[in-house]
């Protein structure tokens, strides 16, 4: 039986000083050069969403995936050595790559050499990625940060054109949000590594934040747009915090843990947790939508969601798939379940989603692709070791990461190796896919690029 509590990381339970989350203590030698700020280059939208990694799934969403790959030629770029293992999956602007590792190390990059710009060494440790709010990433897309509208509204307001949203979004600054194993959630200046503010859960935080902004009137009666953060805890709430100050904003109860992050997509956010059970919360209120949807077990897997549908997989070895958008108890039935016939699997990660599969990985050693469309299964991989990275999709191949040290690159087609490279430590946490780059860090606190030779 899988009991779904904590057990990494209790060295930092005793720790006299939890909760204490100093402000900078070490600046990197290039600290002069940020004093202007991080600037993207200027493109769309849709361009955007291929050139940054904001959270450890790639987009708010939670597909892991990318419509554009990298390189078909890879060479190792560069290779930084920080100072402790990382478990984390690195996130990126598209200009610099921020890791964070188990010992309270928090580092910022540069993307094109891997030179460090600013470094803390933080009283805490980490298990999650931090997560980017990046103001160009602003839109009705899913996966990106969405504009909602609250139900205060006066009555004939129109929704916000594209036009509108991004000159709001441009006079808004990019901002670094971490969570701890202390559960002290955090905000950045990435620029500069200065701490902006600080908000507290009462349990480790196992998953990347996310994002997303209310439209809604304000204490004045004018219309606000207030972006908030939300953040997962093994307390067993979602929290949603303003970015603008770290207020508390609204507190989601579920009574279990949650390991997962909290996905968002259609004005909902959607989580599972160690009660067996899919919250469906509406972003506007902070209440439940529905009551939650049965998994049948508990999960620690943050939910992938696509084209109006939802994909989880629970621990006992089934990964489901929902199109949860009503409240009807048929509604909260799954249009299909995947599991193995021949030997029970068991699911830690997240899953991988594009238009035609969903990629899972078990801890039994195997890579599976699922058709999307009917639950079957299209191929399997089985690996030396297992992989305890979520997968992750970028064009025509499947990057599986495992503990084994080997980053394999696979054909989505058909499940052939296309190319791999091997470590002497494990991969832990997920790749990162910045452009034609991949980005991944390892358990001995190195960070590696490949990219076009």
């Amino acid at each position: 039986m899988f009991y779904c509590r904590q057990d990494t990381f209790q060295r930092f339970q005793d720790n006299s000083s939890a909760r204490k989350v100093p402000t900078m203590l070490r600046f990197g030698c290039c600290f002069a050069l940020l004093l202007g700020g991080f600037v993207l280059p200027s493109v769309t939208a849709e361009d955007l969403s291929s050139q940054i990694w904001p959270t450890s799934r790639g987009d708010f969403a939670a597909t892991g995936a990318r419509s554009k790959g990298v390189a078909d030629e890879l060479v190792l770029q560069w290779e930084t050595k920080t100072a402790e293992a990382i478990e984390a999956a690195p996130v990126s602007d598209g200009k610099h790559v921020f890791v964070v590792d188990v010992m309270g190390g928090m580092e910022a990059l540069e993307l094109s050499t891997g030179e460090s710009l600013w470094r803390h060494e933080l009283d805490t440790g980490f298990v999650a990625s931090p997560s980017l709010f990046v103001p160009q990433n602003i839109s009705q897309a899913i996966g990106a940060v969405n504009v909602l509208d609250a139900g205060d509204l006066p009555e004939g307001t129109t929704p916000m054109t594209t036009e509108q949203i991004d000159a709001w979004s441009a006079t808004q600054a990019t901002v670094l949000v971490s969570g701890d194993v202390e559960g002290n959630v955090v905000a950045w200046d990435p620029a500069s590594g200065e701490q902006l503010w600080k908000g507290l859960t009462d349990g480790e935080i196992s998953a990347s934040p996310s994002f997303y902004v209310l439209r809604r009137l304000g204490a004045s009666g004018e219309i606000e747009l207030q972006p908030r953060a939300l953040v997962t805890s093994q307390d067993g709430s979602l929290y949603c915090f303003a970015m603008k100050s770290g207020e508390l904003v609204w507190k989601y109860e579920t009574g279990d843990q949650i390991r997962c992050g909290a996905s968002v997509g259609d004005g909902k956010t959607y989580l599972g947790g160690c009660d067996g059970g899919l919250h469906v919360v509406d972003l506007t209120t902070g209440k439940a939508s529905r009551d939650a949807i049965p998994l049948g077990g508990p999960t620690g897997s943050t939910p992938a969601i696509r084209d109006g549908k939802l994909f989880v997989p629970i621990m006992d070895g089934v990964l489901y798939a929902f199109a949860p958008q009503g409240d009807s108890e048929e509604d909260g039935m799954p249009t299909w379940e995947y599991s193995d016939p021949d030997r029970a699997q068991e699911y830690r990660g997240s899953v991988a989603v594009n238009d035609d599969v969903v990629i899972v990985t078990s801890r039994n050693k195997t890579v599976d692709a699922i058709e999307r469309s009917t639950g079957r299964l299209r191929w399997r991989v089985t690996l030396k070791r297992r992989a305890d990275a979520s997968p992750v999709i970028a064009g025509d191949d499947v990057w599986v990461a495992s503990t084994d040290g080997r980053l394999l690159r696979l054909s989505i087609e058909n499940g052939d190796e296309k190319w791999n490279f091997e470590i002497r430590g494990a991969f832990i946490g997920e790749p990162a896919i910045v452009g034609e780059r991949l980005v991944i860090a390892d358990d001995e606190g190195v960070v590696r690029s490949f990219g076009p030779k």
